[in-house]
């Protein structure tokens, strides 16, 4: 079983994983816009592109704001608890998912109830 402070390492290192990720992908699409000439470029596949990282970078976004609100957890003693329902999240599931706020259970509710808005 890992400690409160194995997890936020954990998570502190998820989170900087992801930054150098995004400067990476940023680094990349700067070579991408320069060593291409333009006239082989299709404006279709550079739609593509920006599509792509736009949902790339969203994901990460997404992820950095979950690790963020996990530390925020650990510091204010709330961390491990459930944020729909207040059970305990189990272990298992904070070992795999250190970024969890809630349950398996309640996590599962609200993507069912997202997927019947769409």
């Amino acid at each position: 079983m890992l400690s409160r402070e194995e997890i936020r390492k954990t998570l502190l290192g998820q989170r900087r994983d992801l930054f150098r990720q995004a400067a990476q992908t940023e680094e990349e699409l700067r070579w991408f816009e320069s060593d291409i000439e333009s006239e082989v470029e299709e404006r279709g596949q550079e739609e593509s592109m920006v599509r792509l990282l736009d949902r790339l970078d969203g994901r990460a976004k997404a992820e950095i704001e979950a690790i963020d609100q996990a530390l925020v957890r650990i510091e204010s003693g709330q961390y491990g608890r459930c944020e729909a329902c207040g059970k305990d999240i189990p272990q298992s599931r904070l070992e795999a998912f250190p970024a969890a706020a809630m349950c398996m259970t309640c996590a599962q509710a609200g993507e069912n109830q997202a997927a019947l808005r769409k």
